[in-house]
């Protein structure tokens, strides 16, 4: 299935269509209102995540279950335009502390090739799975504990690969009407479809451009403003310091940030590249306090006094550290701070987190970013031997992993360029298979063609002759 958002001019945008259903990245000219586009979408998530829609959705007949195909997902689909469409200012003005104008956001859910059957799990259920070889009886005896006292919801998913029992799984007291369970099921499923683990907007993480200055001050300047966090965003009034929704949420993440051992091991291998190809070294946390060890080196130093890059980067590590299950990345200005080697590093790093399941949303002005990116999605998705490509690469001093080729085609690319009246032009571009040359970064080429061509005139140097 795949997810779009629609925006018609909503500040300096005169129109954009972005798929946001695996890896999105923007580029374009500064002030063209990527970030902007980027918080409304974190923002449009966000709230989605944490509704209970009331849709037609058909019950299983004879139990306590319901089903949702392809006609209950575009009923939901509407819902949740309609929702947008009642919402959409309240939605800007929270998110951005101001009102900006908008004439439009709606979503579309497209490719829809996953139903769902949700059952709560009573007697009646119960008997019914067992019959139909839905689960196991060794399942069963590990979620009907207390079944006097509430009920659960299990949520089984088919798709393409077949039926699997989905990660959604809710309780409710045995008092709880079925009718508005069966809205917040919903309201997980709702999530489940955009990315975000089951109502719970914990699991997006928005990484803002300022974040290297917002990790070395939110303790001091922003304490007491974000202990509060939450009754800010209510109350736009309160926010006296102008900050948006987005960034708000990630000094609440910093201040929140719990090192979770279950969840560093999990991504531990992705832990390791950042520490070996990123950092040069390692960052732990020392009761309050972060610090870094430089490879080689058995002294630590407190984070505040290790380098910009290494400071832009423990975010991410706390991410894939962090006691909350976070899988949707929104990540701005991600090239900040990093030398064009460390750039092309961190291409690799987005793929492998792409490729480990993490929804990703990325802006960079980097030309070095982008040429890396498309050169790894033509050796992802073209037809060239990986082992041969690999050592031809090694010859020229070029290390790539198999690690760091994008396992999913999903990725899509767009283009940000000020047109006429101050509006902005978002196109989606085109990733050239015949002849096969990936992606055409027209704003980063021009600019290093004119560069190109003032060198050879400093140089003396005539093409004519």
């Amino acid at each position: 299935m795949e997810v779009y958002i629609n925006v018609k001019n909503f500040g300096k945008i005169k129109e954009a269509r972005v798929n946001i259903s695996s890896f999105t990245i923007f580029v374009g000219n500064n002030n063209s209102g990527k970030t902007q586009l980027m918080e409304l979408i974190y923002a449009v998530i966000k709230r989605l995540s944490t509704l209970a829609p009331e849709i037609s959705a058909p019950w299983i007949g004879g139990i306590d279950a319901f089903h949702i195909g392809q006609r209950e997902i575009e009923y939901l689909n509407d819902w949740v335009n309609e929702y947008l469409a009642s919402n959409a200012e309240e939605i800007i003005d929270e998110t951005f502390n101001s009102s900006i104008p908008i004439e439009e956001v709606t979503l579309e859910f497209r490719q829809i090739d996953a139903s769902y059957d949700i059952f709560f799990l009573n007697d009646g259920t119960i008997e019914y799975l067992l019959k139909e070889n839905l689960i196991a009886q060794e399942t069963l005896k590990e979620v009907i504990l207390n079944k006097e006292s509430f009920y659960r919801a299990f949520v089984l998913k088919t798709g393409g690969n077949g039926s699997k029992w989905s990660d959604i799984k809710v309780s409710f007291s045995n008092g709880f009407p079925m009718d508005f369970a069966k809205s917040i099921v919903i309201g997980y499923v709702l999530g489940e479809i955009m990315g975000v683990e089951p109502s719970a907007s914990s699991n997006l993480l928005f990484l803002p451009a300022s974040r290297m200055g917002l990790m070395l001050l939110y303790k001091h300047y922003f304490a007491n403003a974000v202990q509060d966090t939450d009754e800010m965003i209510r109350d736009k009034n309160r926010n006296s310091k102008g900050i948006t929704e987005p960034v708000l949420d990630f000094l609440s993440f910093l201040l929140k940030y719990s090192y979770t051992e279950r969840v560093a091991k999990k991504n531990e291998e992705l832990i390791k590249f950042i520490f070996a190809n990123l950092i040069d070294g390692t960052i732990s946390e020392k009761g309050d306090a972060t610090v870094y060890t430089p490879r080689d080196q058995e002294k630590e130093i407190p984070i505040f006094v290790a380098s910009s890059m290494v400071n832009e980067v423990v975010p991410v590590i706390r991410a894939l550290t962090d006691s909350d299950n976070l899988n949707f990345i929104f990540y701005d200005e991600v090239e900040t701070s990093m030398h064009p080697l460390k750039q092309i590093e961190m291409v690799k790093l987005l793929n492998r987190l792409n490729n480990k399941g993490f929804k990703l949303v990325v802006s960079t002005h980097s030309d070095t970013m982008a040429t890396k990116i498309n050169n790894l999605l033509l050796l992802s998705h073209g037809d060239l031997d990986f082992e041969t490509t690999r050592k031809a690469l090694e010859k020229n001093g070029i290390q790539i992993e198999k690690e760091d080729l994008l396992i999913s085609p999903n990725i899509h690319v767009y283009q940000f360029v000020n047109g006429a009246n101050g509006k902005s032009v978002v196109e989606e571009l085109e990733f050239r298979k015949t002849p096969c040359t990936g992606y055409d970064f027209r704003l980063f080429n021009d600019s290093t063609m004119n560069l190109f061509d003032e060198a050879k005139i400093a140089m003396g140097i005539d093409d004519e002759n």
